[in-house]
């Protein structure tokens, strides 16, 4: 049955300018309580002299949906990765989501160089939420994805960076959770490692697992995802097929240019 894994209401967050560690403990924790039931306006007044990253998002996603995002640096979508996963809060609005969430955010936080490619497997497992014994009955897999050989059981000091993030890959891309979260991951390695990502995720979308994802390539959106979502400036300004997304994505003007 079809249900809805990832809801976003009215969220905004707001990145302060100025040093606010002047304010009492006591206040601060009486923004935190209030933060919900205070009307938008008293918010953003609240927030107006900081910097809006994202500003009323609203979308759902439904479970087993594979959905892009895209949009220009600085458009706010790392940072709404990172208020899906929890790392924080928003300023205002509310997130839900139903299932449990794998954050690809940072690929290979906390591997251990003098560790083996093997040990840092379980050890990543661990930080990931998964028990030893989850990690165990999916070693074979994951050391056969990454494709590292012989390395997997030397110190991950001597792996080259696209040997690293093929192995945070295939850990975190073999967790047993619902929703997956990713922030250009799919860059890492070469073409035939970029495909069997692309089959990894599918397989994930055909067991029900909904997965949201940032990147900038079109042929990555277009063959994975069914829909994509457009930010621009920390608004979502567009949501549809990923074809018509990424085109409108392209005609942007680029913030860089002079």
């Amino acid at each position: 049955m079809s249900y809805t894994a990832i809801s976003v209401h009215g969220v905004a967050k707001s990145f302060p300018l100025r040093d606010h560690r002047s304010r009492s403990a006591r206040q601060a924790l009486e923004d935190l309580v209030r933060a919900p039931f205070r009307p938008t306006a008293a918010l953003e007044d609240r927030y107006a002299d900081g910097f809006w990253a994202l500003r009323d998002i609203d979308f759902e996603i439904a479970a087993g949906e594979v959905v892009g995002i895209v949009g220009r640096n600085g458009a706010g979508k790392s940072v709404l990765l990172k208020l899906l996963s929890q790392v924080t809060r928003p300023t205002y609005g509310r997130i839900e989501l139903r299932g449990r969430v794998a954050p690809l955010l940072e690929m290979g936080t906390g591997f251990q160089p003098d560790l083996t490619g093997r040990d840092n497997i379980y050890l990543n497992g661990v930080i990931l939420g998964m028990r030893r014994r989850e990690v165990q009955a999916r070693v074979d897999a994951i050391v056969d994805f990454a494709g590292v050989g012989e390395f997997i059981d030397k110190p991950i000091k001597w792996y080259s960076s696209g040997m690293h993030m093929r192995l945070a890959f295939a850990v975190a891309a073999h967790l047993d959770r619902d929703i997956f979260l990713l922030d250009e991951v799919l860059t890492v390695g070469d073409r035939v490692f970029q495909e069997k990502c692309l089959t990894r995720l599918s397989q994930l979308a055909d067991e029900g697992r909904t997965v949201l994802l940032v990147s900038h390539g079109d042929y990555l959106m277009e063959s994975l995802c069914s829909r994509a979502i457009l930010l621009d400036h920390g608004r979502l300004i567009a949501s549809g097929p990923p074809s018509e997304i990424y085109a409108r994505y392209e005609s942007l003007p680029d913030p860089a240019a002079p």
